[in-house]
């Protein structure tokens, strides 16, 4: 069983324009044209068996159009849509509810693109909205190639708002910290949140990759690939180079994800 957590996909409509716009704001070759179809037959051919399907909501304005395409997807075999909302907006607790009753398992949050330091008082208390839904909480984790410095969400800050919600279900991705893996083991290994190792294939040193995630722990270490921007054939192969036993890929591959979402 390999399940991927961190999938990007768009409406039909939108993904040619989305795909294209972020492939050149941060210079990547996506593996996919963003559509479901495409993703679910690259999915299906590498050995995935169920995928976290994300959008963001980049703005207020744009928050219940993203959520509509997350419900949409609940019909889906083998997809687990996650919804998103934009911590400024006035309508993101509603939102929240919305997704939850419809079934959604959980929000994907990217503060660069939103535009909010992770530990922005307002962003918290929609962290606790969404912790008292037990939704899931996939936040993008470190630096991101597209955007220039302060780091919205760089691991000290990301861990004292995880701090702030002892309960919450957090997950960052990048290992923990995109192009910041040491600061991720120092502030985020002893605490209450999980990782994911999307595109770590990409950008990682295979040695840093593997001490964080035994710095984690395998309990709280999710396989993800960050699709279209990374594939699971390049992320198993560099996962394959770690000197991990099959009980403790097993945990990597899927057993966290169906503790998070649900077998």
């Amino acid at each position: 069983m390999l399940i991927d957590f961190h999938v990007h996909v768009f409406p039909d409509k939108l993904a040619a324009g989305a795909v294209a716009s972020l492939a050149a704001k941060a210079h990547f070759t996506p593996y996919t044209d963003g559509t479901l179809a495409d993703t679910k037959k690259l999915m299906h051919a590498q050995g995935v068996d169920r995928f976290v399907a994300l959008n963001i909501a980049v703005s207020p304005r744009t928050e219940r159009h993203v959520n509509d395409f997350a419900v949409s997807l609940l019909r889906e075999e083998g997809v687990v849509p996650f919804g998103s909302v934009h911590p400024y907006s006035e309508n993101a607790l509603s939102e929240l509810d919305r997704l939850a009753a419809a079934g959604i398992k959980g929000v994907k949050f990217h503060n660069e693109y939103q535009d909010v330091f992770v530990d922005d008082p307002k962003a918290i208390g929609i962290y606790k909205a969404c912790a008292e839904r037990g939704l899931v909480m996939l936040f993008h984790g470190g630096a991101d190639r597209g955007f220039a410095p302060p780091v919205k969400t760089a691991p000290d800050r990301m861990r004292r708002a995880a701090d702030k919600i002892p309960d919450g279900k957090f997950v960052v991705a990048h290992l923990g910290g995109q192009d910041m893996i040491a600061e991720s083991v120092k502030y985020l290994a002893d605490s209450n949140v999980m990782i994911d190792v999307s595109f770590s294939a990409k950008t990682a040193d295979l040695i840093e990759a593997e001490d964080c995630i035994r710095a984690f722990g395998f309990s709280r270490v999710l396989f993800g690939t960050d699709c279209p921007w990374d594939t699971p054939e390049d992320t198993l192969a560099f996962l394959g180079r770690m000197k991990f036993t099959e009980r403790e890929r097993e945990m990597i591959f899927h057993e966290n994800a169906e503790r998070l979402i649900g077998g």
